[in-house]
């Protein structure tokens, strides 16, 4: 008799066991379901903002490569303006050693508007 209540009591626990299995199955494959619309959502909603993130970066390498170019004409711009102003300078300065009188006026005319600028601050203190 005890045996066929430890029976009855070992049937009646498997099936609270596989009910509660099934149910706990379900509700990982709920969970499942669930995740996998979820990760389906990211992915289509991920897929614009990586086609529009292609096309940025097409356009900021277009970008790139206009303003390398202007940058380079801009360079030899410089570059040609540098000479010129080197030619000019050099120029000037063959002038003032061919003519020593102009060097010589644009010296005493400096030491004389130096010697003014001091004086005046001399007398205003």
């Amino acid at each position: 008799m005890l045996i066929d209540i430890l029976i009855v009591v070992l049937i009646i626990s498997v099936i609270t066991m596989v009910v509660f299995v099934s149910l706990s199955l379900r509700k990982i494959s709920d969970q499942a379901i669930a995740m996998r619309k979820d990760i389906h959502q990211l992915v289509e909603n991920s897929l614009p903002v990586l086609a529009n993130l292609k096309e940025i970066t097409k356009r900021t390498n277009h970008i790139v490569t206009e303003v390398e170019v202007y940058w380079k004409e801009i360079d030899h711009s410089i570059k040609t303006v540098r000479q010129r102003i080197s030619l000019i300078t050099s120029a000037e300065s063959y002038r003032s050693l061919e003519n020593p009188v102009n060097f010589a006026i644009k010296f005493v005319s400096a030491i004389l508007r130096g010697t003014s600028a001091f004086l005046n601050i001399y007398k205003h203190k």
